[in-house]
This record gives C-alpha cells, sequence and structure tokens, in this order.
C-alpha cells in the first residue's frame, strides 16, 4: 500500500513525537515527513491528532494494522534499523548504549500506556520497563533481565535521616510516599499499600519547618539511586518486593536471532553498570520467557 519509508516516516512522528525528531532520525527533512504523513493518513483512511504531547489516531485502523504487520517482519527478517524505547528511569542507565541495528527512542515515559501501545501496534520492536510490573498480555514476551532490591530514600535534611540505622516503617508511615503513575505499577503499589505507605498527607506528619516537597519519601533501586542525586541517604527499611529490567517483544519474535542477540547486548550492558553492586542480580536465563502468570517476586 505504502513503501517502507513513507510508512516509516508516518510511524516515528507518533514515536518520537516532533515531525524534527522524526527527520532527524530518518535523516530527511521535515518536509519529506509531511508528505509521507498526509499519504498515510489518505491512504489509510485515517486521522492523526495531537492530545496531551503524544499522536493519536481516529478511523478504521485494520489496513494501517495490517500494514504496519508486513513491515515490522521485513525489518526483523531483512536486517532493518529496529526500535527500542524505555522509561525514564532506565534512561540514565541506557542512554549510553548503542547497539548495532537498533534505534533508541526518547526513553522518558512516566507511565506504560503509551510504549505498550507502541509495542502492540508494531510502531516500535521492543520495549525496556519494569519487573513485576510487566504486561502479561498473551500477544507479548517479556525478559527479564535482572533484579535487585527496591529502597526508600530521602534528603539528608528530613527527619528520618536523623533516626539513622534505628528508621522504621512505623516512622516513615506518617510521611508522604512519592506518587507512582496511575496504574501503572499495581503490583509495586498493592506492596507499599500493605506496608500502610502511600502518597497522600498523614495527619500524623509530625511538625516540620521544611516544605512538603522536602519530606517525601522517594522511591529507589540500586540503578537508580543516582537519579535522587546528592544529598540523600537509604532509609534501612527494607521494601519486601524485588524489581528489575524487563524486555517485552512481540511472541512472534521471541526466538528470532535478533532478538537473542538483543538480549546479550543488554546482559552485557546492565554487567557493566551494575559493576560492583552486589545487590544487582544479573538472569543469565534472561532468554527464557517470563510465565504470562508471574505476578510479582514480592517475598
Amino acid at each position: 500500500m505504502v513503501d517502507v519509508g513513507c510508512l516509516a516516516a508516518f510511524d516515528h512522528l507518533q514515536w518520537l513525537r516532533t515531525g524534527a525528531s522524526a527527520a532527524e532520525s530518518l535523516n530527511c527533512n521535515q518536509s519529506t515527513v509531511s508528505r509521507h504523513v498526509k499519504k498515510c493518513q489518505q491512504v489509510f483512511g485515517v486521522t492523526l491528532k495531537r492530545k496531551a504531547a503524544e499522536w493519536h489516531l481516529d478511523g478504521d485502523t485494520t489496513l494501517l494494522c495490517a500494514e504496519r504487520h508486513v513491515h515490522q517482519r521485513y525489518r526483523w527478517d531483512f536486517d532493518r534499523t529496529l526500535r527500542i524505547d524505555a522509561q525514564h528511569w532506565l534512561r540514565d542507565s541506557y542512554s549510553s548504549l548503542r547497539i548495532d541495528g537498533w534505534q533508541q527512542g526518547n526513553m522518558n515515559y512516566l507511565e506504560y500506556e503509551r510504549p505498550l501501545y507502541l509495542l502492540q501496534n508494531r510502531i516500535i520492536d521492543a520495549w525496556l520497563c519494569s519487573s513485576p510490573d510487566h504486561p502479561t498480555d498473551p500477544s507479548l514476551t517479556t525478559i527479564q533481565l535482572c533484579s535487585m532490591p527496591s529502597y526508600l530514600v530521602v534528603k539528608d535534611s528530613h527527619p528520618l535521616a536523623a533516626l539513622g540505622p534505628s528508621a522504621t516503617l512505623a516512622d516513615v508511615r506518617p510521611y508522604p510516599i512519592q506518587p507512582l503513575p496511575k496504574d501503572s505499577f499495581p503490583v509495586f503499589q498493592s506492596v507499599l499499600e500493605s506496608l500502610g505507605l502511600n502518597a497522600t498527607l498523614d495527619d500524623r506528619l509530625p511538625a516540620s519547618p521544611l516544605p512538603i516537597e522536602d519530606l517525601i519519601v522517594g522511591i529507589a533501586s540500586p540503578l537508580t539511586l543516582g537519579m535522587h542525586g546528592p544529598g540523600h541517604i537509604v532509609l534501612p527499611c527494607e521494601l519486601p518486593i524485588l524489581v528489575g529490567v524487563a524486555l517485552v517483544v512481540r511472541s512472534e519474535y521471541a526466538e528470532h536471532p535478533r532478538l537473542r542477540k538483543l538480549v546479550c547486548d543488554l546482559l552485557g550492558h546492565i554487567r557493566s553498570v551494575a559493576a560492583g553492586l552486589h545487590t544487582v542480580t544479573i538472569l543469565d536465563g534472561a532468554a527464557l520467557p517470563l510465565n504470562a502468570e508471574f505476578k510479582s517476586l514480592v517475598s
């Protein structure tokens, strides 16, 4: 229906959000992207509309989905560039990674709905997210690359920091926990709730001269501690859940040689990033898909 370059421009605009980013990625000019986008809308009978910084389609996408299926198979089987994206908390760990044959996206999603849509609709080919809150869609295969503990962190000026190693979860409960994107982490959220931790202000919150933003208790892992910046400490309150990095692809490519190479490259990168962090477990058996019934690693 349309050639590879035409559909690539149409999908890159939706993926990378702007015509300038799409043009740079495809090594063309913005007028070429605009021309291809217009043609795809005409051919497939759909309309692109921008809502809250993302592009959304109106119209019957049956024909477009069929075309994307063909083009994705072509990318995988004929060594064309594949597309990978990730959540924002993985950006620091993976932005420096360059994998032959793979192109990175913006790597700045706060929620799961959009990258999951891009993967399900074959706009991207792989997605790095967090376990245990990875999707369990049977059309997708999830491969866990590593696991690690999750931490509670506060600024060193926080009242909890003064308690040192004696701080307990009971001490933490009155303070607001860093809010999580709505509906994105149901497993992790359920653990926090079971511990009596939530993002709302508590009537028991001790009086403090600090602004409320300095009283928030953050959430981190060994690989994301750096995102909190200097002047933060890890509280001695262990959360009963392991988290990790998970790679998600469409199940039809779960045995593809290019996926096996991607997994090897990602594992090698994680080993490098996590060097010296004994709390990070690299899962060398990660090439095996996780069971779709896997829900959490809550102890």
